[in-house]
């Protein structure tokens, strides 16, 4: 689906989310893009001054995704699929855009996400729309969207 300024109903929000190239929905917080390399306590036998460290696994934070809008039912679905026991993985973009409705200038990619957690908004008058409150995704990896900022 391609939208216009004028027709995107994700421009309001800081951040644009796509799931599997799609955009589905606009959120104004992210939070959770960290990652952490775990590290390994070693005691070398005769080496009484010092402890050794060595690099572990990376592990990271869930994504989180707050106060969201959208006009697609994908997330519902996706979430509704997880509740039911069918954990399906799927890529998720998240792109900054500018000054509300500008250009995406930076952008992350989350390889092999799926829903940990959904909480609804309070409930308001929102025309063929639906808010998040907050989305918790895990996901397996991730990286900045190439290309971006320009």
């Amino acid at each position: 689906m391609t939208y216009t300024d004028q027709s995107d109903p994700y421009t309001q929000f800081n951040f644009e989310v796509q799931v599997d190239g799609e955009p589905v929905a606009g959120f104004s917080e992210i939070s959770g893009i960290t990652m952490q390399l775990e590290t390994v306590q070693y005691r070398e036998g005769g080496v009484n001054d010092h402890v050794h460290s060595l690099p572990g696994t990376f592990s990271h934070a869930n994504l989180v995704m707050e106060r969201g809008m959208t006009e697609d039912a994908t997330f519902w679905q996706w979430i509704e699929e997880v509740m039911s026991g069918t954990v399906t993985r799927k890529d998720v973009v998240i792109k900054l855009q500018e000054e509300f409705q500008g250009q995406s200038v930076w952008g992350w990619e989350f390889t092999g996400a799926y829903p940990t957690r959904w909480q609804g908004p309070d409930l308001i008058g929102a025309k063929n729309r639906m808010a998040f409150e907050s989305i918790e995704l895990t996901y397996q990896r991730f990286e900045t969207v190439s290309g971006l900022p320009e």
